[in-house]
């Protein structure tokens, strides 16, 4: 399992951020990427495309939106940024709108894109982990959360589908749809071809 801890530095957390669109709230999350040199601002503008052409699939769950992009030259390394919005934002989804939460990922390849997504929806499938990381004060308490669910490791009950759902952090929600490229089991193996 990949360290979110080791792939969501501090310097790539946000909390609180005003955004006054869908854009904005991306571009944020992309900025988060080049700071940390995980990409370069043409990743960041190619999620924005992304959701442009394919519209906003990248909501995959009630509040919370994957952004990302197909691996390519402007990742210069597989991370991610997590964005907490103060005031949610509509992406345009029919379901899963408004958001409140955009993790983006810059993978180097596939398989780095589809083991992240899988930690990620390990980490939110868990509701006391997902509610801490809601609430966190800071982007300290945010990491601190993540780094201590990965020394524990999932908590995953009897009949639960534990990494098959991801729901809105700290909020009980449906897990994402069939119908998005980025639902089902780990997200990962549809949203590593887009």
């Amino acid at each position: 399992m990949v360290a979110l801890s080791e792939l969501i530095p501090v310097e790539a957390v946000r909390l609180d951020v005003r955004a006054a669109d869908w854009r904005e709230a991306i571009r944020t999350a992309g900025e988060l990427l080049v700071t940390t040199g995980t990409s370069t601002g043409d990743y960041t503008a190619e999620m924005i495309r992304n959701v442009e052409e394919n519209g906003p699939y990248i909501v995959i769950a009630p509040g919370f939106a994957f952004a990302h992009a197909r691996p390519w030259p402007a990742v210069l390394r597989t991370g991610m940024s997590w964005v907490r919005l103060g005031q949610p934002v509509e992406f345009g989804h029919e379901s899963n709108d408004p958001v409140d939460l955009v993790v983006a990922l810059a993978a180097k390849d596939s398989g780095a894109h589809t083991a992240a997504m899988a930690s990620l929806a390990r980490i939110l499938a868990d509701s006391d982990t997902s509610r801490a990381l809601h609430e966190a004060p800071t982007p300290e308490a945010l990491h601190a959360v993540l780094a201590a669910q990965e020394q524990e490791g999932p908590k995953v009950q009897e009949g639960q589908e534990g990494a098959r759902r991801a729901t809105r952090p700290g909020r009980p929600g449906p897990a994402p749809t069939r119908s998005s490229p980025c639902a089902a089991t780990a997200w990962a193996p549809a949203c590593s071809s887009q």
